[in-house]
């Protein structure tokens, strides 16, 4: 039959199918809108990723040659930036509201974000302190931490869909 065929591969018969999908279908990273407009969306997530470069930054700036003149690999970096995510993510539970934003200076690790203002100002400083010597020891290199604190969820709401 027409567009089934088959080959004779060392005796046994094996059919090949291709699967591909036009661009203009693909719906990652795209939102769908509620029919009662009440789903929140920040900035990041407004801005779709064919937009990313144009209107909207990388949420990674990797530099690919460290303080000590070493090249790195894209890998490396990656991982890197895998780490730091999940450590942020995880110190700064329930209270961290936009995704995390890692920037790379030669030897220097700039790590930002928008937290949702804990009970104590000691409690953010103590966290901040923490994350900064927990990673500057992960990765042999200075690190950063700038916070933008937020009085409530509802002030980074960039549109509803």
């Amino acid at each position: 039959p027409r567009g089934k065929t088959m080959w004779a591969r060392g005796g046994v018969l094996t059919r090949r199918l291709v699967h591909t999908t036009a661009q203009c279908c693909v719906r990652s990273g795209r939102h769908k809108p509620t029919p009662k407009k009440n789903k929140p969306l920040t900035y990041e997530q407004a801005n779709p990723p064919h937009l990313i470069g144009v209107t909207k930054a990388w949420n990674s700036w990797n530099g690919s040659v460290d303080g000590y003149g070493m090249r790195r690999t894209r890998g490396d970096l990656a991982v890197e930036d895998q780490l730091i995510r999940q450590l942020v993510v995880g110190t700064w539970h329930k209270t961290l509201l936009s995704e995390v934003l890692i920037k790379r200076q030669h030897n220097k690790v700039v790590i930002a974000g928008i937290v949702c203002p804990l009970p104590s100002v000691e409690t953010i400083y103590f966290q901040i302190g923490y994350m900064e010597q927990l990673l500057s020891r992960l990765l042999n290199c200075s690190v950063t931490i700038e916070l933008q604190a937020v009085r409530s969820r509802n002030e980074i709401i960039y549109k509803r869909v």
